[in-house]
């Protein structure tokens, strides 16, 4: 074993690499000094699983870089910032295809050592690259999925499991497979049931380090491949939080053993790093009407948010389109619509930005904040931070779309610095969970503080005998605000009246007032949701939402079959026709010539 370098100053620099005309994204960990000792390439997992994992990923490439080692870490082809689509042919091989560009990257750059660490099926990627490839110094199998098969069958069940399956357009039918977050096609879903590690052919690597869950026993058909093979077995500890969308709680143990065991593994002699001039443009579209659609990535004021600009490239007018993040999600947007969607308005002829809330994605966390918290307070001044900084001479030029409780930190700042306009989607007007100590917020749906006093004896009489989640559950639901609409939900025989009385002396801020509030200020908006996310808006308050969708400048879209999450193919490509057309036809111009 050596002896582990002195951690070191490092950088990371986005960069775009691959085929020209189909340009992958990434960013580059590695000392300041550009002295390596090796390279390590990661590969993401699919779908939900890759969201989960993101920011997992940045803190380990971070830990290796300080250990004296070069790290890419990048999308594959139609995933995360890259170009593509997930609809388009041939997906197994464009994603194969990244990793493969990716290795020649560092290895193009001089790396003297090189391994491979892939998280789910960014381990089986990881596996057939090191095989194609031969000669790789180390592999890292974390969870890895064993076969493309298994992890489809898995999907499956995740995907009835939250319910999803009964929204979806064609169902099994057609061949394809409607993960969490991202559409399999029957083409893919055949080519990805041929990939299984156990017939591989080949060498894997030379060292190999297998991380598998604590509740999981070693799998016979991974040991039987690495029969002979120099391998290490460890816990993969904290697996079940990691991939939990929810929590997506880093794994910092089994990111410092793994940051250790490659440290061990990749020991050449430092070499200084070769890299080609990095070029802050990509062209990422070429719409079949209008120009190229080009991105760039950019930071954000003082605290250096990161951002992703998407603009045409012949020139943008109107206002810029400014997304906003639900949760700790990164800033390609849930299931990956903000890039999907930015692209889209970009051929119509406006800029868009994408960024990271602070403490997420790829941007800072401010003096005394936790990283990788959902919905933290700091949001919202992160969102007029961004606004100040891609508008600087009228922040206020700008439109505000937010999903989810990102639609809630949209609605705050409508309220302190009024945009041109916002577009919510499937809004959250309480914050989950509370902020405290309490902070008044003039958006901030809650519990009157009197109803608190009042109701919290009779909350801990009523859970002396139930579960403490539960109990917690319902006490965060009551002083949150979020009881109207779970008791209406259960019980839909209460009368409007009954719910009209709870708005006025009950709960502080209903969001129908919020609204209003909002059009007085003369701010352009749109309302995207389906019926579970309308209800927490007109329940009680039905006369006032009808005269509300006759004001001129505020627009309802209601999607019959819209969850929540729209995890669901058909359900994102729906909600973006209806943003982009709204978008369009108030600021820009629909398909610009070249």
């Amino acid at each position: 074993m050596v002896e582990h370098p002195p951690s070191v100053e490092t950088e990371a620099r986005p960069l775009w690499f691959g085929p020209d005309d189909r340009p992958l994204f990434g960013w580059l960990h590695a000392p300041v000094d550009g002295s390596v000792r090796g390279g390590v390439v990661l590969c993401q997992p699919m779908g939900i699983e890759a969201i989960c994992t993101y920011f997992t990923y940045r803190v380990l490439a971070e830990e290796l870089a300080q250990r004296g080692l070069a790290v890419l870490r990048f999308d594959y082809d139609g995933t995360g910032d890259s170009s593509g689509r997930e609809t388009d042919p041939d997906r197994l091989d464009a994603w194969l295809d990244s990793v493969s560009s990716a290795t020649d990257y560092l290895l193009d750059a001089g790396v003297p050592t090189c391994a491979l660490v892939g998280v789910r099926m960014g381990g089986l990627f990881a596996a057939n690259e090191a095989c194609r490839r031969g000669g790789v110094d180390a592999l890292v199998l974390w969870d890895a999925c064993l076969s493309g098969r298994s992890f489809l069958r898995e999907q499956t069940f995740l995907r009835h499991l939250s319910g999803t399956g009964d929204h979806l357009p064609a169902g099994p039918d057609d061949g394809a497979v409607e993960a969490p977050g991202l559409r399999f096609a029957r083409e893919t879903v055949k080519s990805l049931g041929d990939l299984d590690l156990g017939r591989m052919e080949g060498t894997l690597a030379k060292r190999t380090l297998v991380l598998t869950p604590p509740t999981m026993s070693r799998p016979r058909r991974l040991q039987r491949r690495l029969e002979g093979c120099a391998v290490d077995w460890q816990e993969a500890t904290g697996q079940k939080e990691l991939l939990d969308s929810a929590l997506q709680a880093t794994p910092f143990e089994t990111i410092a053993r793994t940051a250790d065991w490659l440290s061990d593994a990749l020991h050449g002699d430092p070499v200084g790093l070769v890299l080609p001039d990095l070029n802050p443009n990509a062209v990422v579209d070429r719409p079949t009407l209008g120009g190229p659609v080009v991105e760039r990535p950019v930071e954000l004021g003082p605290l250096r948010l990161f951002g992703m600009v998407t603009e045409p490239g012949t020139g943008a007018s109107g206002p810029t389109i400014v997304f906003v993040n639900e949760g700790n999600t990164h800033h390609i947007g849930q299931a990956r619509i903000w890039v999907d969607l930015a692209r889209a308005l970009a051929s119509s002829g406006l800029r868009v930005l994408r960024f990271d809330l602070s403490g997420n994605g790829d941007s800072a966390t401010r003096p005394g904040q936790p990283a990788h918290v959902a919905r933290a307070p700091e949001a919202i001044d992160d969102v007029y931070e961004a606004m100040a900084a891609i508008a600087p001479d009228r922040p206020g030029d700008v439109v505000l779309v937010g999903f989810c409780s990102g639609a809630y930190q949209v609605v705050e700042q409508a309220l302190i610095h009024p945009p041109r306009g916002i577009c919510i989607i499937n809004p959250s007007f309480s914050f989950v969970p509370p902020e405290r100590p309490p902070t008044a917020r003039p958006a901030r749906r809650a519990t009157r503080g009197w109803v608190l006093r009042v109701v919290g004896p009779v909350l801990g009489w009523w859970g002396r005998d139930r579960e403490p989640a539960e109990r917690e559950r319902w006490v965060r639901s009551v002083e949150a605000g979020t009881w109207p609409e779970s008791i209406a939900t259960r019980h839909p025989e209460i009368p409007s009246a009954v719910w009209w009385a709870v708005n006025h002396a009950l709960v502080e801020n209903p969001p129908i007032g919020t609204l209003e509030h909002i059009l007085d200020s003369g701010v352009d908006t749109l309302l995207v949701c389906g019926p579970g996310d309308l209800l927490p808006v007109t329940l009680g308050a039905e006369g006032r939402m009808r005269r509300l969708e006759k004001a001129p400048r505020f627009t309802l879209a209601l999607l019959g079959d819209l969850d929540h999450a729209s995890w669901v193919l058909r359900q994102r490509e729906a909600l973006i026709d209806v943003v982009q057309t709204h978008l369009t036809d108030a600021y820009g111009v629909r398909n610009p010539g070249p």
